[in-house]
């Protein structure tokens, strides 16, 4: 899932943007003070793999992921009234895991971290998998359609994902679109098309979020993947999220609308940036002609 959070710095530079109006982004002689920016996903049946610790830059540099984690924070995981202490992740500065914690549902996690005088905290409770109610899993191309639907008890909401597992020949330019060849997400390899239904029925309408338009990424109980969105013939999975609201909040957020112009809801506690947990369920199949 990671190639889902590829927009997260630029949504900390769009935070400073949002809050220091007041000053030019050019004007160097500006006192700046940093925030902490964390970035972090657990997912059910995984470990804690993976918790990024930064600082925010200020608006006249350009923002270096790398040059601005912090290597040396203290890190720590609270669940069921333990708390745990992360370690850092060899040869990757920032990066914190905790390899033998494995994600559970229906748990509340609430993380703390410390970098000098800066802290911030955050917590999710983590979700149920959703149930794969129906599902194919054959498709002959440019016959029929892989179509899922699922169900589940979410204030989030979803987001789906398929990907090539097994990859066959190549499908013929001639029985794509006649010619041009579509691929359906960056080289047939991962697929964010289906990035396009409502909001769960179930969460709560927020001011000006509440707009359908805005809900992007979080998707209803069923999704189709048409013919056109594959370039290989082979086996495929199919995966299915149920994300919490810290993640439904950002994603919705982080595409602004411009008569409120809100800032993204990040849900962290003395700093920027999004501390999320999703619980998936899958099924493969396979494309053949």
């Amino acid at each position: 899932m990671k190639q889902l959070f590829i927009f997260l710095p630029c949504a900390a530079l769009l935070f400073g943007l949002l809050t220091g109006c007041d000053t030019s982004p050019t004007d160097s002689e500006v006192e700046f003070t940093p925030t902490l920016f964390i970035e972090g996903y657990l997912v059910v049946g995984s470990s804690v793999t993976d918790i990024f610790v930064a600082t925010t830059a200020p608006l006249y540099e350009l923002y270096n992921r790398a040059q601005n984690a912090v290597p040396n924070a203290s890190v720590t995981l609270q669940v069921d009234g333990a708390t745990f202490t992360m370690f850092p992740v060899p040869d990757s500065p920032g990066h914190y895991h905790l390899p033998d914690l494995i994600v559970q549902s229906g748990k509340t996690y609430s993380l703390f971290v410390a970098a000098g005088e800066l802290t911030a905290q955050a917590m999710t409770t983590v979700p149920f998998p959703p149930t794969l109610v129906t599902y194919q899993t054959d498709l002959v191309f440019n016959r029929t359609e892989f179509s899922a639907s699922w169900s589940g008890d979410t204030h989030g909401g979803y987001v789906t994902t398929k990907k090539l597992e097994l990859e066959g020949a190549p499908i013929p330019l001639e029985r794509q679109f006649g010619g041009f060849r579509g691929g359906g997400g960056f080289g047939g390899t991962v697929d964010t098309t289906g990035f396009g239904a409502l909001q769960d029925s179930l969460a709560t309408v927020r001011d000006s979020l509440s707009k359908v338009d805005q809900w992007r990424f979080v998707q209803g109980t069923s999704t189709t993947l048409s013919w056109q969105q594959f370039s290989n013939y082979g086996t495929y999975s199919f995966q299915v999220y149920t994300i919490d609201t810290n993640y439904a909040d950002y994603l919705a957020s982080s595409t602004q609308d411009p008569q409120f112009l809100d800032e993204p809801r990040f849900h962290i506690t003395g700093g920027i940036g999004i501390f999320a947990s999703m619980a998936p369920s899958g099924v493969s199949f396979v494309v053949r002609e």
